[in-house]
């Protein structure tokens, strides 16, 4: 007869393969909205993340010094976090569309911005500014995805597709630094800026098309 132990680490591996089989069938069971609305979910995680990982070596690249860097992001953070409420109230007032779009061509235009000033003698304060949009950009579209994953889920059994739903927009935030690692490497930090930029502007195209389709025009309370 099998220990405490095994029989414990049985019912583990069984419980990890039944979650990972309901995973997989859940994504192809919702194939179409997590294929057209999760990409634009998935280029929002890559947007936040990029940022993260971006300004700093971007800091690092024009000479700004660490104690300087760490208070820029560090206001720049400040600023993302105090518009998390008119996020909310934006989405609650005015649509999902109207938080979505917004942040995503905010940070699809900062990135632009930012790949085209390195060897401007005011590249500093360029930096500065652009990293201040977008926070504000950012903040904007606070809790956008946790809202739409609400609205998209099933109302009788809606935990599948949320932990799907999760599921995209972190493979989003979890390619966004290899990306810019690898086209760092091959060209520029500043090409890579220049690549998030317009996958930005791509992801706010993706959500003007296909949030209208899914997400009704009063979405029922998040609250």
């Amino acid at each position: 007869p099998q220990d405490d132990e095994s029989v414990g680490a049985s019912a583990g591996t069984a419980a990890a393969g039944r979650e990972s089989a309901g995973l997989a069938r859940t994504l192809w069971r919702f194939k179409g909205v997590l294929v057209k609305l999760g990409s634009g979910a998935a280029l929002i995680g890559a947007m936040r993340a990029g940022r993260g990982v971006l300004l700093p070596l971007w800091a690092v690249s024009i000479g700004i010094s660490d104690a300087n860097t760490a208070l820029i992001i560090g206001i720049a953070g400040g600023v993302d976090f105090a518009l998390f409420y008119a996020s909310g109230q934006i989405m609650d007032r005015f649509g999902r569309l109207w938080s979505a779009v917004p942040s995503m061509v905010g940070l699809g235009l900062g990135y632009l911005v930012l790949a085209f000033t390195p060897d401007l003698p005011t590249s500093v304060q360029w930096f500065i500014g652009v990293a201040m949009f977008m926070s504000v950009a950012n903040g904007v579209g606070s809790g956008i995805l946790m809202t739409l994953g609400a609205d998209l889920a099933p109302r009788e059994d809606p935990a599948p597709f949320l932990g799907a739903w999760r599921f995209t927009g972190d493979a989003g935030s979890a390619a966004s630094p290899l990306l810019i690692a690898a086209i760092t490497s091959a060209a520029s930090l500043a090409v890579a800026s220049g690549v998030m930029g317009v996958l930005g502007l791509i992801g706010a195209g993706t959500l003007v098309r296909y949030v209208p389709r899914y997400v009704p025009r009063k979405p029922r309370a998040t609250a």
